[in-house]
């Protein structure tokens, strides 16, 4: 089972029998044509504005797959999310837990001692032994309110990203995090951080949970805050050691990136070599640390998402996903 993006902005998602089928237009003016078979697909991912049929989109939900819509340059746009989880009992528990305090202060320090634990390892694997993300995770239990926790985030996402000038071969520079994106390593960020922000949607949807109501991410501003919160974990584990592994190990290059006014995004071709790259690792395998067997970044982000349902539900302790 795979991911199908569609990146060329004339392009035609169509169904034909039990396939889907993707029109090409080409240089002269004619079509080609691929047919992909359903039950190979997971997703459908729309970068830029590719056009789907009526009977695509339909089949689609009717399989229980969701279609994501991107810009060309993987900002998220939205989704058409099949009508999985009916439970409303869970919905419940969300808005229950946002409303004790308590609760809601515990959920977001396991969120925020999970990110910066995977930040530091990130750090360490990579040769950034000494950095004070160590004290910073030790620093979450202490804080006595939610605002205070979301300091030490802030702070401990700052000496992190502090530390990336140190994680670059030449020429890659990095001089802080921006956005929009005034620098290429900049533009490989948003744009993994948008390719994630789709599985985890999907999880989240599959789940039953209410993507708008999080924890650590406020709910005030029309933003899928749940969605926010259950990424903070997968960021340094997919998204940035994909950015560093594609640009250190050479698959990306300079002349890959476009720039306009000062920002920068990645060109048609350099767009195709990072979705590669970002597939294959969200099929990487490794160990899960709390059901010992084998599975993919893919796998264990939607095992998170029913995790913190069980947590809401049935009060089953919610761990993030940390890897040594």
């Amino acid at each position: 089972m795979s991911v199908l993006y569609i990146t060329q902005p004339d392009a035609i998602l169509s169904k034909k029998y039990e396939a889907f089928r993707v029109g090409l237009k080409q240089d002269d003016q004619s079509w080609v044509y691929q047919q992909i078979p359903a039950q190979t697909v997971e997703q459908v991912v729309l970068m830029g504005n590719p056009g789907i049929t009526g009977d695509a989109l339909t089949y689609a939900l009717e399989l229980g797959l969701s279609v994501h819509y991107l810009t060309r340059f993987g900002k998220y746009l939205g989704s058409a999310l099949p009508g999985h989880s009916r439970n409303g009992q869970l919905r419940l528990a969300q808005y229950r837990a946002y409303c004790d305090e308590k609760q809601r202060l515990a959920i977001v320090q396991e969120i925020v001692t999970g990110k910066i634990h995977n930040q530091y390892g990130l750090l360490y694997r990579r040769g950034v032994k000494e950095n004070p993300l160590k004290s910073r995770k030790a620093a979450v239990a202490k804080q006595a309110d939610i605002n205070a926790t979301r300091g030490i985030e802030g702070l401990a996402a700052r000496e992190y990203f502090g530390c990336w000038s140190d994680l670059l071969k030449s020429p890659w520079t990095f001089t802080g995090r921006h956005r929009p994106a005034t620098d290429p390593v900049n533009a490989l960020l948003n744009f993994a951080y948008g390719l994630l922000r789709v599985q985890v949607t999907a999880a989240v949807h599959l789940a039953g949970l209410d993507p708008y109501v999080g924890y650590l991410h406020e709910t005030t501003r029309g933003q899928p805050a749940m969605v926010f919160d259950l990424m903070e974990e997968f960021r340094p584990l997919v998204a940035d050691s994909l950015v560093l592994s594609v640009v250190n190990l050479g698959e990306l290059q300079l002349s890959d990136f476009e720039e306009s006014l000062g920002t920068y995004r990645l060109s048609d071709g350099g767009r195709r070599c990072f979705l590669e790259a970002f597939e294959r690792k969200m099929m990487d395998e490794f160990k899960h640390p709390l059901f010992g067997y084998r599975c993919t970044y893919r796998r264990a982000i939607e095992l998170q998402a029913r995790l913190f349902a069980r947590h809401l539900q049935e009060g089953v302790s919610y761990r993030p996903l940390v890897r040594r």
